[in-house]
C-alpha cells in the first residue's frame, strides 16, 4: 500500500482555491503533474488526465466518485479485483475569512501496490507534491 498526503495552508478564500482545483482546462498552464484534464463534477463520470511520471507521460482515465462543492473533490481508479485499485482526493477547509487548508491524499491499494510502488513510487510523490504546491501558488496568485 502506498499511502500520500501533503498539507497546505493557502492564502485564498474557498471559492477561488475551488476554482483552481476543478478548471480542468487550465491544468496545462500550471500544473507540472496533471498536464492534461477534463472532467465533469458528476459522481459516476469519468476524469481523464496526461500525468508526467518523469521519464514518460501516462494517459489515465479514472472515475469521480465524491463531489461536495468547495469541500472535496474525489476520483477513482477502477479497480483490478483486489489487485489494484486507488482513491485521490482534494480536501478544501476554511480556516479563517483568507485562508485555508489544502490536503491533498491519495492511496494505492491491492496486491499489486507493492510492484507499483517500486516502479513509480518516488514519481507518484514527487508528482503529487508538486502539483499541491502549485494548487497553493496558483490560488493565491489568483486570490482577490
Amino acid at each position: 500500500m502506498l499511502t500520500l498526503k501533503f498539507v497546505r495552508s493557502i492564502k485564498a478564500d474557498l471559492p477561488t482555491a475551488w476554482q483552481v482545483i476543478v478548471d480542468f482546462p487550465a491544468y496545462k498552464e500550471w500544473n507540472p503533474f496533471v498536464t492534461r484534464c477534463s472532467a465533469e463534477l458528476q459522481p459516476g463520470t469519468p476524469i481523464v488526465m496526461q500525468v508526467n511520471m518523469g521519464p514518460f507521460e501516462l494517459e489515465q482515465t479514472e472515475q469521480v466518485t465524491q463531489v461536495e462543492h468547495e469541500k472535496l473533490f474525489e476520483y477513482r481508479m477502477r479497480p483490478v479485483g483486489r489487485w489494484l485499485y486507488s482513491k485521490r482526493q482534494h480536501r478544501l477547509e476554511a480556516v479563517g475569512t483568507r485562508e485555508i487548508r489544502y490536503t491533498s491524499y491519495f492511496e494505492l491499494r491491492g496486491w499489486l501496490s507493492p510492484i507499483v510502488t517500486l516502479l513509480m513510487g518516488f514519481f507518484l510523490w514527487r508528482g503529487f507534491r508538486r502539483m499541491t504546491n502549485a494548487v497553493k501558488t496558483r490560488a493565491e496568485a489568483l486570490a482577490p
